[in-house]
């Protein structure tokens, strides 16, 4: 099975990447380890996979999809509450 995921990966599938190397270079179970180990895994690992993968270090995940950061919606619907009355 290839440890690789498909463009347009996901946060979750990053992580869930992520997880999977901590298992199996450490040897032991993700749910074992303590919530500092974790975070310092995540923090290191994280970056590698996603530039493994072409995902800028700085893109953020929105709408399903990876997007550079800071950039502006052009094209997104207002929200109900913020529409003026006609």
């Amino acid at each position: 099975m290839s440890a690789r995921l498909a463009i347009g990966t996901s946060p979750t599938q990053i992580k869930t990447l992520a997880i999977r190397r901590y298992e199996t270079t450490t040897g032991k179970r993700w749910r074992e380890a303590d919530a500092e180990a974790r975070s310092a895994w995540l923090a290191k690992t994280e970056p590698v996979i996603r530039a493994e993968e072409g995902i800028a270090a700085d893109a953020v995940w929105r709408d399903g999809a990876w997007q550079p950061a800071g950039q502006t919606d052009l094209f997104s619907l207002p929200a109900a509450e913020t529409e003026v009355p006609s």
